[in-house]
């Protein structure tokens, strides 16, 4: 092993231990670690590392959605949607637990789980403190749905956007691929769910929830502005555009079209340290792949189970899961990307990469749930339920109900990928 490939090791391991153990803030350990490469000349070019190795795409996707979800959100148009989701409800608390989880999913599948999660938990409360009811099951079980619905879009899950991106996926190719997956274990969890919590709900409620202030104007710009840029997702390949430039047109389109006096407040409200952070994590596996540490992890994995495309499909969506489960999905994701693309140059046996793909995608997205650190969603969430009400969220109670339907999820995808792509 060369002296670069050393020290790239070491600066990974180091920087991965400062991540899971959040001794310091993970964005300055990617980007410090980032910076020690390039002081040490791991990189002889640093226009070779940013043109080869800094995926620019998923940075402007990012930056644009974030902008775009900052100026929505600024004129309460997800708020009132939340309320009106709730009024539908009808005074049952059965209703109002499978509304809020649909909800909550199918918010995630178009923005960001953590913006959703904070949208929806102040309402949960709301409803809980009414009902008289313990909030923690509903927070649960909105946190499992948030993570679910963000795996059936290129944009729902920071990691969907690095593989879309590196596999050259397009939004259509996610709803197609796993969005029938997530729409299956979304139904499956939503069913168990509710039987283990129907004695709990099975009361009606009058609600008393008041409709943030939005103008009409707004609410219907706001509409539009959505509706617009899903179309373009979807019928992005038929236009020739990269998401990036759809995300990122987007973002200041609506910032125009509804606060153009706030363009630096809602600058303020992306989220720049995800930004340094995808920057410093690309360098740094970067610097992985060009001293060939993993062409190596690629040689061991493909001699051990690439006899097997099958055997191998179900390990890597395996190890993803419970990975993504106790560590944060993102730095694992952009370490595989790399990895198997290699594949094919190693192994004749695995040039269809696409099983791969859709199986990573379902592991580390679905791996989320398993923990309350699984995801950002969960995090977020647990905090704000200590914030703002008399309950907390325990490692425990998490994982009293969430284990199982975590394990069922990693079921279904398996089971999804075998009769698809197998």
């Amino acid at each position: 092993m060369s002296v670069d490939a050393i020290i790239a090791l070491f600066v990974f391991v180091v920087v991965y231990y400062l991540i899971i153990s959040e001794k310091i803030h993970r964005s300055i350990a990617v980007v410090l670690g980032a910076f020690t490469l390039t002081f040490f000349g791991v990189f002889e070019d640093p226009e070779y590392l940013f043109k080869n190795y800094v995926d620019f795409d998923t940075i402007f996707l990012l930056i644009g959605m974030m902008l775009l979800v900052s100026t929505i959100k600024s004129v309460g148009f997800f708020e009132y949607i939340a309320a009106k989701v709730i009024k539908l409800s009808r005074g049952s608390l059965i209703s109002t637990y499978m509304l809020l989880i649909i909800s909550v999913a199918v918010f995630s599948a178009f923005v960001d789980n953590v913006t959703t999660i904070m949208i929806f938990i102040p309402i949960t409360l709301a409803i809980t403190d009414i009902a008289g009811t313990n909030p923690v099951p509903f927070i649960i079980a909105e946190v499992l749905s948030s993570n679910i619905g963000g795996t059936a879009t290129l944009i729902g899950d920071p990691p969907n956007i690095l593989i879309g991106n590196a596999a050259r996926f397009s939004f259509n190719d996610f709803l197609v691929n796993t969005g029938p997956a997530a729409l299956v274990t979304l139904f499956v969890v939503l069913i168990f769910l509710l039987l283990i919590q129907f004695s709990k709900l099975k009361k009606h409620v009058k609600f008393e929830i008041n409709f943030v202030n939005i103008s009409r104007s707004n609410l219907l710009k706001s509409y539009a502005i959505l509706l617009i840029t899903l179309l373009l997702f979807v019928f992005q390949e038929f236009l020739g555009i990269h998401s990036s430039v759809i995300a990122f047109g987007m973002g200041f389109i609506s910032v125009l079209i509804l606060d153009p006096k706030n363009l630096e407040k809602h600058f303020m409200e992306i989220e720049w340290g995800t930004i340094f952070f995808f920057i410093g994590l690309f360098i740094i596996t970067g610097a992985l792949e060009d001293t060939g540490i993993l062409s190596t992890v690629a040689n061991i994995l493909s001699n051990n189970l690439g006899d097997s495309p099958r055997m191998f499909g179900i390990v890597l969506m395996i190890a993803s899961f419970f990975i993504s489960g106790f560590f944060d999905n993102i730095p694992f994701t952009a370490t595989m990307l790399p990895v198997i693309k290699m594949l094919p140059e190693i192994n004749v046996n695995l040039t269809n990469l696409t099983p791969f793909w859709w199986g990573l995608s379902l592991g580390v997205c679905f791996g989320g749930n398993l923990t309350p650190i699984g995801a950002s969603a969960n995090i977020v969430a647990i905090t704000m339920v200590s914030k703002y009400s008399n309950s907390k969220i325990t490692f425990k109670d998490y994982m009293k109900l969430a284990i199982i339907p975590s394990l069922i999820s990693l079921v279904i995808s398996i089971v999804y990928v075998e009769l698809r792509y197998f």
